[in-house]
């Protein structure tokens, strides 16, 4: 059977997607196996030799860590911002509070990773130098590590909710009301329409949304850079920020890459797992 005529115009976007997608990466796992150091040329081929290195430095599992509390504690607090906000202005006549609520995703990571540090600040900032002294509180918030952390979740939560708001206000506003009048009909309560009608038919944009995160975790950056560059310490360092210090501040592009390989492998791990458990979810609930 011959292909049909229509396939051949994906394949100009076929082609560009491998161009942008496939080389990058197959150019990541070469460079993962190169003993590529700039400050000691020349470059040679060192197999496992850099996986072998990376997974043997305490500041690479203490990055793991960091980004493992950092992922659940900013998605935790994201995810119930995202739905109780999604939940509240549901209904009609709300447009200028979900423009308000939607206003931090135009701020770019770096704009708001300044303007956060500035708040924070132990010395000048408003909430660092003014509101937390005033309730008897005296601690540099960018200072201490614990504290640290907390704030960068905090900033980071504030900057990228508002995507995980609008895809759960657009799921919301897909379920039909027919449901909710059906149940109340048979008597049940607002938390009884929230866990078995609301919860159920949003766990697909609850998946797509959580993945989206797990990838935006891997990938921050910016914002943690402005505002502590990955201290005091390696309080804040994440393996982004690690990624950073290994390739500009030592110079070792290999293992580098390596890492990359592995955030990779790490993403795609999570991203597989979450996918099974929603089939199994889809299965059970067709039943």
């Amino acid at each position: 059977m011959r292909p049909d005529w229509r396939f051949w115009f994906l394949a100009p976007m076929t082609i560009a997607l491998a161009t942008v997608v496939l080389f990058p990466t197959g150019y990541l796992f070469w460079m993962s196996t190169q003993r590529w150091v700039i400050t000691n040329p020349p470059r040679r081929f060192a197999g496992l030799d850099n996986f072998t290195r990376l997974f043997g430095r305490d500041d690479f599992w203490q990055a793991m860590s960091v980004t493992g509390l950092y992922l659940v504690l900013s998605t935790v607090l994201m995810v119930a911002l995202s739905l109780g906000l999604a939940l509240a202005l549901a209904g009609t006549g709300r447009g200028v509070l979900r423009a308000i609520v939607v206003l931090p995703m135009v701020i770019p990571p770096v704009v708001a990773g300044f303007t956060w540090r500035f708040l924070l600040n132990g010395e000048i900032g408003f909430v660092g130098a003014y509101l937390l002294p005033m309730t008897g509180l005296d601690v540099n918030l960018l200072a201490e590590p614990r504290a640290a952390l907390v704030s960068i979740v905090i900033a980071d939560v504030w900057s990228r909710f508002p995507f995980m708001f609008l895809i759960f206000l657009a799921a919301l506003q897909s379920i039909p009301r027919d449901l909710y009048e059906a149940a109340r009909m048979d008597g049940a309560n607002p938390i009884h329409e929230f866990l078995f009608i609301t919860l159920p038919m949003m766990s697909g944009a609850i998946f797509v949304a959580l993945l989206f995160r797990l990838v935006d975790t891997i990938n921050t950056f910016e914002l943690i850079y402005v505002m502590t560059k990955g201290g005091p310490g390696r309080a804040t360092q994440l393996l982004s920020l690690f990624g950073w210090d290994m390739t500009f501040q030592e110079y070792d592009f290999g293992t580098a890459a390596a890492l990359g390989v592995v955030m990779l492998v790490i993403a795609t791990i999570g991203a597989t797992l979450m996918f099974r458990r929603y089939q199994r979810s889809e299965r059970e609930m067709s039943r």
